[in-house]
């Protein structure tokens, strides 16, 4: 899929890729949007309400199989660390602003692990594990949850061009291509951030 993906937009931009980004922060830390670079000099932005990637990813659609029975969803793990999104940093840390620049949880699970911690003692707030686990499960103990059509999917994905697969699968509406028109318009006018936070 991934390459399916790439060489229609290269199509779209009549370019060779230069360089991708899932996570871009086009418009913060809360709102995932893909950025392509191509070499034309051009480039491209969707969030995950209408990229095709995006899109398949946060239904279920497009993870590998392995990523719905995840091993390692637990908080004991063999690594020294795990590093993870703190999507509400607001409510572990007393008097913390959200800059929308994103927030790490780090757990450490060895002794190598404290080690290296301590080292870095100044640069970072400790709080309750379990409270941040209660906060940001989803990032600790839940696997991904697969599409009821992934099979279907994945069966039929080279019998059309991407775009008019997933729209049967995870439907791109009007009213999402509205929504990230005006987020477009809003971020360019600097009132989307103050509209989210109200929002919010």
């Amino acid at each position: 899929m991934w390459e399916k993906y790439l060489n229609l937009q290269k199509s779209k931009y009549h370019s060779e890729i230069e360089s991708v980004a899932f996570r871009y922060k086009t418009y913060g830390y809360h709102s995932s949007t893909m950025r392509i670079a191509f070499k034309n000099g051009k480039s491209y932005f969707g969030s995950a309400r209408v990229d095709l990637m995006l899109k398949s990813f946060f239904e279920g659609l497009s993870s590998r199989p392995s990523c719905y029975k995840c091993h390692f969803k637990t908080l004991e793990r063999c690594s020294d660390f795990t590093i993870y999104d703190c999507w509400n940093a607001e409510k572990l840390v007393n008097n913390l602003i959200d800059d929308d620049k994103g927030f790490t949880n780090l757990i450490v699970q060895s002794s190598k692990g404290e080690k290296i911690l301590e080292e870095i003692k100044d640069k970072y707030e400790l709080y309750s594990v379990e409270k941040a686990a209660d906060l940001d499960g989803v990032m600790i103990w839940n696997s991904a949850q697969p599409h009821p059509r992934r099979n279907e999917f994945y069966h039929g994905i080279d019998e059309e061009l991407l775009d008019n697969h997933v729209q049967k699968f995870a439907p791109i509406k009007v009213k999402d291509y509205l929504i990230e028109y005006s987020k477009k318009y809003l971020y360019n006018m600097s009132a989307f951030r103050y509209i989210r936070n109200k929002l919010r």
